[in-house]
């Protein structure tokens, strides 16, 4: 049984890539999540709780809500936590005899300090508070799974996983050459000013000047008056949340990924996972050269590598690889190799999978 507070109901590490993966090895998994109603969809019963209409509602109603269904499975259950708010919830479920695996998904105090809707008075606490609680996680769940390997400092080492966050190659199926993709540029991900929408915007509305693409837009603006404030720009085209399929078709009419986060700590140590699919889908990416994931695109120069508070030098790789198809054409096609050849979730789900045959009943 997987539960999340916070996430969407087809949340793509949660759904696509963690529950299908099980669901194919022949573990029946149930999903509780915050939504509308219940339903099955692949094969997977998802139940819903009442979603959180406030911040406060996510952070004590939602759990409570959660904890009270999860109670209620066979205690032959595995229960598998997406979410810090969720710790608490692990904890009274693992007094209770049951087994408990946590997946961490972020480096939860470090992201407090980044959070626009928390206080500034009381972040600090608000980190204490989680830093204890993953602590007791580390020392009571039968297993914590990391998405980064950053992200593993906090726990035990002989319980940890890195379970890494790459694309599932099965949904990148076959090349399709630049040349017959629309004349656009695309970022999907969320839009806030520490994952460089200000940044990124400025770049193209500089590069625009040079070149016909489009810049299409995928994600919700945090917070969300931050899309009056940037939006509408010329060429710009805002197409807000997109379902993991849409998303992956909207990877596959553009040119040119772009994902360039400021340089704060939180995105020196993180692996973005739109990165890798910006590469899975065959196209040039331009990312930060600031932090680990830039040595993804070194790897397999698989993209251009820019000063990631520098709009004008953003807007010089911007005009470059849209001016430039065959160079284009090139990084797309490296990187594409590397991601189906190394770093695709086909061979993460192994190791998730391995791990479940090793819980106790």
């Amino acid at each position: 049984m997987l539960a999340n507070a916070g996430h969407k109901p087809l949340d793509t590490r949660i759904f696509f890539k963690e529950s299908k993966s099980l669901r194919e090895a022949g573990w029946p998994v149930t999903l509780i999540i915050p939504y509308k109603e219940d339903f099955i969809k692949d094969g997977i019963q998802v139940k819903a709780v009442r979603p959180p209409a406030k911040g406060w509602e996510q952070l004590v109603r939602c759990p409570l809500d959660i904890w009270k269904l999860a109670r209620r499975e066979s205690r032959r259950s595995v229960f598998h936590l997406h979410d810090s708010e969720l710790l608490i919830v692990g904890l009274l479920l693992k007094l209770g005899g049951r087994t408990v695996v946590y997946d961490a998904h972020e480096d939860t105090p470090l992201q407090i300090s980044y959070q626009h809707w928390i206080p500034s008075w009381i972040k600090w606490a608000y980190s204490i508070l989680y830093r204890l609680l993953e602590k007791l996680a580390g020392w009571f769940f039968d297993a914590v799974i990391v998405a980064e390997p950053v992200i593993a400092r906090y726990f035990p080492s002989r319980k940890v996983l890195l379970v890494r966050n790459f694309p599932i190659m099965a949904s990148f199926k076959g090349e399709k050459p630049l040349s017959e993709r629309k004349d656009q540029l695309v970022y999907v991900g969320l839009l806030s000013r520490p994952r460089g929408a200000e940044e990124m915007l400025a770049a193209f509305k500089e590069a625009r000047t040079r070149c016909s693409s489009v810049f299409v837009l995928g994600g919700k603006f945090a917070p969300a008056i931050l899309e009056s404030q940037l939006l509408p720009q010329e060429g710009v085209q805002y197409l807000s949340w997109l379902p993991y399929e849409k998303m992956i078709e909207t990877l596959y009419e553009s040119r040119i990924g772009v994902i360039v986060p400021n340089p704060i700590e939180r995105y020196r140590t993180n692996y973005p996972v739109k990165l890798f699919e910006y590469m899975a889908a065959g196209m040039p990416v331009i990312a930060s050269r600031e932090g680990e994931s830039a040595a993804f695109v070194r790897e397999a120069e698989a993209g251009m590598l820019v000063n990631p508070l520098d709009p004008h030098e953003i807007a010089e790789a911007m005009v470059k690889l849209a001016t430039d198809l065959s160079v284009s054409q090139e990084m797309g096609r490296r990187g594409r190799r590397l991601i189906l050849e190394k770093y695709n979730w086909e061979s993460e789900a192994r190791k998730l999978v391995q791990l479940y045959s090793t819980l106790p009943d």
